[in-house]
């Protein structure tokens, strides 16, 4: 399937180039900064979705001469630009130097565990945060949605996979069709998403965070930059979430490890044959590197880790950090 183009407009939303512009004035723009983002799902899971749709829309955006001088012209209230001649100088001349790593789309996360992680300039984070929040934390809960009726009816065998959807993928509504594909939605549940279209506005279920130089959750006393999902055979034992720190210490040669898991805060040592790491390279530097995958391996994704955690009882399936 061709690349999905993302017509994303970073100037629907005004505040994130309002606070990057705050940020500029500050001198605080290039401050290296750490970054998560979060989705709190009302539901055991949530279904890591959207992190194709940011890179295509990464790969077309520029700051070109008509979006500066779109931005140039754009008035408070007050009659005053919003924008500073000299921050307009400054986002013609930038260069995004974002790293991203992200789940891949698919992927069940449990609640606290990070759809990405960002590390770059501060002020070069806060710009992306519009994108982020439309395309990666709002796709995944559609995704999350489709795939909690799956999981609640416990259907998760498809003998033929539904060809993916063909209306415009560009738009809000085909975001959404996309999203609701990956979770695993039936064919007229994709029609009636076709038939009855969407806003771009709505509940907050789960809200956006980004947390700065923060931990997940918030009030962990750790930055977690990695999360390795441990596997005896092809069941999932725990999820280790790892430090910069621990994940260089940690040996991809052993076969046990103790974490101190995030709900119970009792230690437990975890048994396995092999790991996954959970966060993969999206964007490096600025440009992305997130191979471009058909649909319908994403939705196999889904449900085959709706049919692998199933028979893993989430209540009691541990994760938190590395011991």
């Amino acid at each position: 399937m061709p690349p999905v183009p993302a017509s994303f407009d970073w100037l629907s939303d005004l505040t994130p180039a309002v606070n990057a512009q705050e940020s500029w004035q500050a001198g605080a723009y290039d401050q290296e900064s750490l970054f998560h983002l979060v989705y709190q799902p009302e539901g055991p899971f949530a279904i890591s979705c959207g992190a194709g749709l940011l890179a295509e829309h990464i790969r077309r955006f520029r700051f070109t001469p008509d979006i500066i001088l779109r931005m140039g012209q754009m008035r408070q209230a007050s009659g005053y630009s919003f924008f500073t001649e000299s921050f307009l100088n400054h986002l013609q001349r930038m260069r995004l130097r974002v790293n991203v790593w992200a789940a891949p789309e698919g992927m069940l996360l449990l609640p606290g565990e990070p759809l990405a992680i960002l590390r770059g300039p501060f002020a070069q984070v806060q710009l992306m945060e519009s994108a982020l929040r439309l395309l990666v934390w709002r796709s995944t809960q559609w995704a999350t949605r489709i795939a909690l009726q799956r999981w609640d009816k416990q259907n998760w065998n498809e003998e033929d996979t539904p060809a993916a959807p063909s209306p415009p993928l560009s738009t809000f509504d085909g975001w959404k069709i996309r999203a609701e594909y990956i979770g695993g939605a039936f064919s007229d549940q994709i029609i009636e998403t076709i038939k009855t279209p969407s806003r771009p506005v709505g509940d907050s279920e789960g809200l956006v965070l980004v947390w700065r130089d923060g931990a997940v959750p918030p009030d962990a006393p750790k930055p977690l930059t990695q999360i390795r999902r441990v596997y005896r055979s092809n069941h999932a034992l725990g999820d280790i979430w790892l430090t910069p720190e621990q994940e260089e210490k940690a040996s991809v040669s052993k076969t046990s490890a103790g974490i101190t898991d995030a709900r119970t805060h009792r230690h437990k040592t975890l048994k396995f044959t092999r790991f996954q790491n959970l966060y993969q390279p999206l964007l490096a530097k600025g440009h992305p590197v997130l191979p471009n995958q058909r649909l319908a391996y994403l939705r196999q994704r889904t449900l085959k880790q709706l049919e692998a955690f199933h028979f893993a009882p989430l209540r009691e399936y541990p994760h938190g950090w590395w011991a």
